[in-house]
């Protein structure tokens, strides 16, 4: 019990510490870019390919947000953080952001995930893109199959009556977890 408290209390701190340190790969701002149009790149087909009802989703929504994550979670803890853009549909304009999370609950396994977050209500999106605290619980299941992967989820997860739907595109590893979520989006700017 005092080991699991004390692997808690580290990572509490490494994610605050994460906050901090989270940031879009590149150098420049145009690696920064280049990095974010590369990921969108690599993500739309693979949502499509997942979900060929999403295109049609994202063409009448508000604005949407691609982000990569990268997760690990040991029994009773887990952490992560990554990066992404929310683009509005109206204008065009790109929000870049960093994520941040902290878990509690059962189940253990690391991953890389690609959420998508598709939004029809533009004060979640404008809310999404200022900064958002969002608390879920749910339970996730989630396996690479190939090149992609697939995750399944309760809870969070499936939130088309709060004006947004996620869908989540995983990269690798393999995990299965009943928890409590605290994530933080942050606008960022480049370098």
């Amino acid at each position: 019990m005092r080991s699991s408290l004390l692997i808690g209390c580290t990572l509490v701190l490494l994610t605050a510490g994460l906050s901090g340190c989270a940031s879009i790969p590149g150098k420049t701002e145009a690696q920064q870019v280049k990095t974010i149009d590369e990921l969108i790149d690599r993500t739309l087909p693979d949502l499509y390919k997942q979900d060929p009802n999403t295109k049609e989703e994202i063409a009448h929504s508000v604005g949407y947000a691609i982000m990569e994550n990268d997760i690990v979670k040991v029994p009773v803890f887990g952490e992560g953080s990554g990066y992404g853009v929310a683009i509005n549909n109206k204008t065009g304009a790109r929000t870049y952001i960093t994520m941040t999370r902290f878990d509690i609950g059962g189940g253990d396994g690391g991953r890389i995930v690609r959420p998508v977050v598709i939004f029809q209500s533009e004060q979640k999106f404008k809310d999404f893109t200022e900064g958002a605290w969002s608390v879920g619980a749910g339970a996730e299941a989630a396996a690479k199959v190939g090149t992609t992967g697939a995750a399944g989820g309760a809870g969070s997860s499936d939130a088309g009556d709060k004006g947004y739907t996620i869908h989540m595109i995983t990269d690798s590893g393999v995990a299965a977890t009943a928890t409590v979520d605290i994530i933080h989006v942050s606008p960022v700017k480049l370098k």
